[in-house]
């Protein structure tokens, strides 16, 4: 029980608040009864007027008779003033005539018996044994004074220990919830005193603490982000490396190959013109491999300078499939076209040029002979949306998501039957990322659509 109370504001504000009250309420009455003045309703007028008179009348008898009359008129003097008064008698030379004090007493009157010639002092003093009449009212008001001291301290205590505990509680619930990071709920005091004020303090303290946690984990979830897209670049880099050490190998060995092949007149190889001419083939595929290797290298460099400017898209592409003509009359293919007018955009000339020459040689190298092309470029809400679709062709849904890797071939002995090295798509991807434009690759009936939106 003393374990619960001590840890416990409630209890501990009341108990000591009730025992304030009773010990507050026991100190006034005490002091009331103390210090309360004796209240007195008769004066010594009376008494001034007939004391004379008796004196003269006792002092005819002797001192053995006087006593009886004197005893008889201070029972009458005691009934008339409520016991107000005590009649004193004291030998004229007497020490203890100097405790009274005259103006606290009637008139002294001389006193002497006809058997004796001792003189005496005769006069009435307030009766001090008696109490006040307010001091006689406590003492019998004592029981229900009990009850009533006890009753209100409780009952004050209770009330006073709402009033005080009530938000301290709440600020207390309050501290806990953010002890534990929770910063959703708000001290709701409505006081204007330093429990109001810390209440105040602790609810900004609390929207405070909850907008730096909330900015710490946002900053924290975008360093992750940030971690974990490094490592990715990374695992990118050196997956792209490796491949990139495998595609230039192959060339490279092939070009070795043949070359010791005629150095050293071996069978075939005697016949230099024609695998001379194969050597020059495959050292045009390993420059353009490397042309385009030194293209992604700058696009990747961090300080690449990108410089946007507004171009007619629609002029580009006319321009492009113009210089494309030779291109599709050799494959044997058709191109419909069907392109908006003065759709601007803001690119680079040069970098969108090369996505526009790439995914037309795509269409145009991986299209059968006889097959159409289309080109459609049109522009509604605010965007740009360019679609090349070529015929007669379709490409696995397993591999459409892996056409934007370096070196990815549908092909997977990676042999160049069609020319590529594996590196157009991944240009044009990172162009269109630099560009902040979307690139989609999909199966239609008649083929396959690649899709740019601006």
């Amino acid at each position: 029980m003393i374990k619960r109370i001590r840890s416990s504001l409630s209890a501990k504000v009341f108990m000591i608040t009730a025992v304030l009250m009773a010990a507050c309420c026991s100190i006034t009455y005490f002091c009331i009864t103390q210090f309360a003045p004796y209240i007195y309703t008769h004066d010594f007028s009376a008494i001034n007027e007939e004391l004379p008179y008796f004196v003269e009348d006792i002092s005819r008898f002797t001192k053995e008779e006087a006593l009886f009359a004197i005893e008889d008129y201070c029972n009458q003097i005691v009934e008339k003033n409520d016991d107000e008064f005590v009649f004193r008698l004291f030998q004229s030379n007497s020490e203890e005539l100097k405790q009274f004090n005259k103006n606290d007493t009637s008139q002294w009157c001389r006193l002497t018996f006809t058997d004796s010639t001792e003189e005496y002092i005769v006069f009435f003093s307030k009766n001090t044994e008696k109490e006040s009449q307010v001091v006689e009212a406590l003492q019998k008001a004592i029981p229900v004074l009990s009850v009533v001291i006890i009753a209100v301290s409780i009952i004050v205590a209770f009330f006073y220990t709402i009033y005080m505990t009530t938000p301290i509680k709440k600020i207390s619930r309050i501290s806990k919830q953010m002890a534990a990071l929770d910063f959703s709920g708000l001290c709701t005091v409505l006081r204007t005193d330093e429990i109001g004020i810390l209440a105040d303090s602790l609810n900004d303290l609390s929207r405070k603490l909850s907008s730096a946690l909330s900015e710490l984990q946002s900053a924290n979830q975008k360093l992750q982000e940030d971690i974990d897209r490094e490592r990715q670049l990374e695992r990118q880099r050196v997956e792209f490396f490796s491949a990139a050490s495998h595609e230039l190998k192959t060339p490279i060995t092939i070009i070795k190959g043949q070359l010791q092949g005629m150095l050293y007149q071996v069978g075939r190889y005697k016949d230099r013109e024609t695998y001379l001419t194969q050597s020059l083939e495959v050292t045009d595929d390993l420059e353009k491999m490397v042309q385009e290797l030194l293209t992604i290298s700058r696009l990747d460099t961090p300080g690449y300078a990108f410089n946007p400017a507004h171009i007619y898209f629609d002029k580009l592409i006319q321009d492009r499939l113009t210089a494309n003509e030779d291109l599709f009359m050799q494959r044997e293919l058709t191109v419909e076209k069907d392109i908006s007018q003065e759709v601007s955009i803001l690119g680079d000339l040069q970098l969108l040029q090369k996505v526009v020459d790439n995914l037309l040689g795509n269409a145009a190298a991986y299209s059968p002979a006889g097959e159409c092309i289309n080109v459609k470029l049109c522009q509604a809400a605010g965007k740009v949306n360019l679609m090349i679709e070529n015929t007669g062709v379709h490409i696995p849904d397993g591999d459409i998501p892996k056409l934007f890797e370096a070196f990815y071939r549908v092909d997977q002995s990676r042999n160049r039957q069609t020319g590529g090295t594996g590196l157009g798509l991944y240009i044009v991807k990172t162009i269109l990322d630099l560009h902040r434009a979307a690139i989609e690759i999909e199966n239609t009936p008649q083929g396959v659509m690649v899709s740019v939106q601006f």
